[in-house]
């Protein structure tokens, strides 16, 4: 396997925010880097922990939407939703799924305890 051809296609989807198209589909990325299904696979098996490739997308978002909810309170939940893909129930689904809490929940979590 060549794990070089994994990272260009991890940093690409990280960089253009591949992953914030909602429709994002395994053949866009099949077509974009000329490999077969079977070659993707194998590359999300190898270096991606044997995720599927909507798991392996979804990852990324829960990854950006933390990132997000944790660096900029400014954003709705609504608004980190659309920015990494997902609607509102969707991302409190999958971030509840991934973290164990909803993204209002963890959100509580960061707010300064104002006695102190």
């Amino acid at each position: 396997m060549d794990k070089e051809l994994f990272k260009i296609i991890d940093t690409i989807i990280r960089n253009e925010r591949l992953y914030s198209q909602v429709n994002l589909m395994r053949e866009d990325i099949m077509k974009r880097f000329n490999i077969g299904r079977h070659h993707l696979n194998d590359q999300l098996n190898t270096f991606a922990d044997g995720m599927s490739f909507p798991q392996y997308i979804n990852s990324i978002r829960m990854e950006v939407a933390y990132d997000l909810l944790t660096n900029h309170p400014e954003m709705t939940i609504t608004d980190v939703a659309r920015e990494v893909g997902f609607t509102a129930p969707n991302l409190r689904e999958q971030f509840k799924r991934c973290y164990g809490i909803t993204p209002a929940e963890y959100r509580a979590t960061l707010v300064p305890d104002e006695e102190e």
